[in-house]
């Protein structure tokens, strides 16, 4: 399952390597690398090795060969000498009593998270995030001068290489019938999302018990458990669905939902955007900075909401939105960071 952080480090590099030419820019892979890259300006450097990957493995190998280190996926290695690191937001040093979710963690993944923050702001001589939130919340939490934090965004131009697909055969007939007429009359609102409590799935739900005569359909791993407490019988679960399946949903959606409580950007709404559907999303965090008025808003603790006159209302047109991002423009300011 690709993240957000890892789809961000993939083409933000796979960008690079059209405009890297005669730079010196290396990628070290580990040994148990299932995809490695090809590219034409960044060298590929293959390791014997895969444990302890970016505190000894990555670490040394930057240090004995005097490379720069650029960490872009929310790690940052102590051993290497100072260099690049990405942190997409910092959620896990929140106030707790602001961001209740965070007490719904286990203790230990909150510390690592922290400690990861901490050895950013300590070892990186620049910080790249997302976003103008996640830079202000850094600032703040972390201490970090706002000189060394640059924002540089997500992108969206993937999501045109996704072709869209019929619905998988593994759904029951019941879902595949209500689910498929759905899909015919575009008479649903869809949601994809993960089981962590900053996403705030439990809001769709709890939405749908207002809105008993709209379909909702909910996608992403792990929430089964959800589904069968909430008992909802106007929400279709489809589990996890790959990418091509997600923009089919979306495409023929009446809005996509999306009522997190705290992003550092928010790819999956962006991606809905880009297929021209309407987003319905949380008035929290990064979102408003990142989708301005060609948004929905909710309030992600009020779900008793009628999503249909919710739609009534005039938002801008998606282009501004879509015209500021882009993984190439991410590239760029990447490679004014590096030269």
């Amino acid at each position: 399952m690709t993240t957000g952080v890892d789809r961000y480090a993939y083409q933000i590099l796979r960008e690079l390597d059209k405009i890297a030419t005669g730079m010196d820019i290396s990628i070290l892979v580990p040994s148990n690398a299932k995809i490695i890259p090809e590219y034409k300006n960044i060298t590929v450097i293959k390791s014997k090795r895969s444990r302890f990957w970016t505190q000894v493995v990555f670490a040394s190998f930057t240090r004995i060969h005097g490379m720069i280190p650029i960490n872009l996926c929310n790690e940052v290695s102590v051993g290497a000498k100072k260099g690049i690191v990405a942190i997409h937001d910092v959620f896990y040093a929140e106030d707790p009593d602001k961001y209740p979710q965070i007490k719904e963690y286990p203790k230990g993944e909150v510390e690592w998270f922290k400690k990861i923050y901490r050895r950013a702001a300590k070892h990186a001589d620049k910080i790249i995030t997302v976003s103008e939130f996640s830079k202000s919340r850094i600032v703040e939490l972390l201490g970090v001068a706002a000189d060394r934090i640059i924002v540089i965004g997500n992108g969206w131009q993937h999501f045109e290489e996704v072709q869209v697909k019929e619905l998988a055969c593994e759904y029951s007939e019941k879902q595949q019938n209500k689910l498929f007429q759905s899909l015919q009359d575009k008479s649903y609102y869809f949601t994809m999302a993960s089981a962590n409590k900053n996403k705030n799935v439990r809001w769709v739900f709890e939405c749908a018990k207002h809105n008993a005569e709209s379909v909702f359909v909910v996608a992403g791993g792990g929430l089964q458990s959800l589904v069968d407490e909430m008992n909802c019988g106007n929400v279709i679960y489809v589990g996890y669905v790959s990418d091509e399946l997600a923009k089919t949903l979306m495409k023929h959606c009446k809005a996509f939902i999306f009522p997190s409580y705290y992003e550092g950007f928010g790819i999956p709404p962006m991606e809905a955007l880009s297929t021209g559907c309407k987003i319905v999303i949380s008035d929290r965090a990064s979102l408003p900075e990142i989708f301005s008025d060609a948004a929905y808003y909710i309030n992600p603790d009020n779900a008793d909401v009628d999503i249909d006159k919710l739609l009534e209302q005039n938002v801008a047109d998606r282009k501004k939105v879509l015209e500021t991002y882009s993984w190439k423009r991410s590239a760029f300011q990447l490679k004014q960071l590096l030269i």
